[in-house]
């Protein structure tokens, strides 16, 4: 059984975005009960005909298609890794039974226990600081906890109860808090299991400027389902089940408690949008939105005067997958039945979708597409099918060049390292590793590679066990993975540091299997998180690659002093 690290933070993601979605903001409660087969990360793992369904087990095929003909490809698989929660400097662990947070030092290994209120469990940090914030479990509260050189000033401000998910801005000025059932159903196992729930339509905002923490509760639209912010972290968008409220965060914290209605997202403002896909710019002027299995993308005003208009573009097949270029201009649809990729730019394409742009890609891997943090590159692949390429297109450059580059095996994820430079494989295994051929013998153990946009060299590393949680060190080449082979004798535990420069690849034995792995940008460190009765992290400093350990707390709510 894979392990799951269930500390509530921002998550990693792995952008090899499934055909419904590249933010997975729909989707619906599944059964992974009798009629499942081996575990998989993607449908490229089960045997053919089948999918990876969402509990991480291989499902037989439904039958032929509606025309009796075969069955559509499975659908592209999008993978979603959630670190422990960190800061410039700190580690940070809610400590539920203890009604404390714990805060390891990454430069001093130094534990620190801060009293917070009863049952924490529910934890972020703001961006670019050490602060972090924390809701009380049992009652309606939020903690602040700002760490100096002076001590510690925590702050506690009443909330609404029973909320389970935080949001931060990338300005570190304000979070949202609200309630997440499909959260409260993945932490509890089934919906059976779970107890008390939150409002299914409000949320606090929490402001969080120097001077002091202030809140005020609002109501949105029905079942928040994420929140994520323009890139000033000046407005929240709520994206819920009918549409998406808008928050302009300090007019809401100057104004006190009132209701945001949500902006619909269909053209019927009664239709049901609990499955739609939904993307925002990066500006948070337009959200994007798109039924699975529809060739139609909805692009909707959020801002302004014509906030709430919205125009329809219909493209000439059904997207595999849709991505928007960093600064939101843009929208790159990957068509795979048509091996073209349409190219919508925003909003003019949206106003006269006659200016949409198809580029032909045939010869190309296409099904998911990841975009380098500057938006220059596109990288396309797919793992519904046993694919060993991946396609670099040029998406700035005249004529839209492209160059396909072939691997050693099939892909799983994808991940750009943040020059843009280098790419990071996750590969997917063709079968059972231990009844393979000599011919077999790599397409059927795990591994992962490297690869040089620029020239499509590969180094390929094979491993025991399929890589898991992985981060990119801050300020260097490098890239630590996580192997996690389980909790028996004996087991793979290793954390793999690869020379994103070299390809070199050097392993760090573990004691405990490791969880997640996170990066300390105030220390220039790793960190990974261990499975442990007492709690364990190990820190790495990236420059030396001298690892030291702290064990002595109890990720589930003990200290030991």
């Amino acid at each position: 059984m894979r392990a799951a690290f269930t500390l509530p933070v921002a998550s990693l993601l792995l952008t090899a975005a499934c055909a419904g979605s590249d933010q997975d903001y729909g989707g619906a409660l599944t059964d992974a009960g009798a009629g499942g087969g081996p575990e998989c990360f993607s449908s490229s793992e089960c045997p053919v005909g089948w999918t990876c369904g969402d509990f991480g087990t291989c499902l037989p095929p439904p039958g032929p298609g509606p025309d009796g003909g075969v069955p559509p490809p499975p659908p592209e698989t999008e993978l979603e890794f959630g670190p422990p929660t960190a800061s410039s400097r700190f580690v940070w662990v809610a400590m539920t039974e203890s009604d404390a947070l714990a805060r390891i030092d990454g430069q001093t290994l130094e534990v620190t226990s801060t009293p917070v209120g009863e049952r924490p469990r529910v934890l972020t940090t703001l961006p670019g600081t050490d602060t972090a914030i924390v809701l009380d479990g049992a009652h309606g509260a939020v903690t602040v906890v700002r760490p100096s050189a002076a001590g510690e000033l925590v702050e506690t401000r009443a909330i609404l109860p029973r909320l389970n998910a935080l949001a931060a801005s990338p300005s570190g000025l304000h979070a949202v808090a609200y309630f997440d059932l499909s959260r409260a159903i993945d932490e509890a196992g089934s919906l059976e299991a779970v107890g008390a729930v939150g409002s299914f339509q409000d949320v606090s905002v929490i402001g969080l400027a120097a001077g002091g923490a202030r809140t005020v509760d609002l109501t949105v639209g029905f079942r928040p389902r994420a929140v994520t912010f323009d890139a000033a972290g000046e407005r929240a968008y709520v994206i819920t089940d009918d549409g998406v409220s808008v928050i302009e965060l300090e007019a809401a914290l100057d104004g006190g408690p009132t209701i945001v209605p949500p902006i619909a997202l269909t053209a019927d403002p009664w239709a049901d949008g609990s499955a739609l896909d939904v993307e925002i710019t990066a500006d948070g002027a337009l959200a994007l939105a798109r039924e699975p299995g529809s060739p139609t993308v909805r692009v909707v005003a959020l801002t302004g005067p014509s906030a709430g208009d919205g125009w329809d573009v219909t493209l000439p097949a059904t997207p595999s997958d849709v991505e928007l270029a960093p600064d939101g201009g843009t929208a790159y649809a990957i068509l795979r039945e048509l091996g073209a990729m349409a190219v919508i730019e925003l909003p003019e394409d949206a106003l006269d979708p006659s200016g949409v742009e198809l580029v032909e890609l045939t010869g190309a891997t296409l099904g998911s597409l990841t975009l380098t943090p500057d938006g220059r590159l596109g990288i396309s692949y797919t793992n519904a099918t046993l694919d060993e390429r991946v396609t670099v297109i040029e998406l700035e450059a005249p004529g839209w060049p492209r160059h396909t580059f072939g691997l050693q095996k099939a892909v799983r994820a994808v991940a750009v390292a943040p020059d843009g430079d280098r790419l990071l494989v996750l590969h997917a295994r063709a079968g059972d590793p231990g009844q393979a051929t000599v011919e077999q013998f790599i397409d059927r153990r795990a591994g992962y590679s490297t690869v040089d946009l620029a020239t499509g060299f590969a180094k390929l590393q094979l491993t025991e066990v399929d890589p898991g949680p992985f981060a990119f060190a801050p300020d260097a080449p490098r890239a630590y993975l996580a192997l996690d082979g389980g909790d028996a004798p004996g087991a793979t535990r290793e954390l793999h540091e690869l020379a994103l420069d070299s390809g070199v690849v050097r392993v760090i034995e573990l004691g405990s299997p490791p969880a997640a792995v996170g990066t300390l940008p105030g220390t220039g460190q790793v960190f990974v998180a261990q499975r442990h009765p007492l709690g364990r992290i190990s820190f790495v400093e990236v420059p030396t690659g001298l690892a030291r350990t702290v064990t002595g707390f109890d990720l589930n709510g003990q200290i030991v002093d």
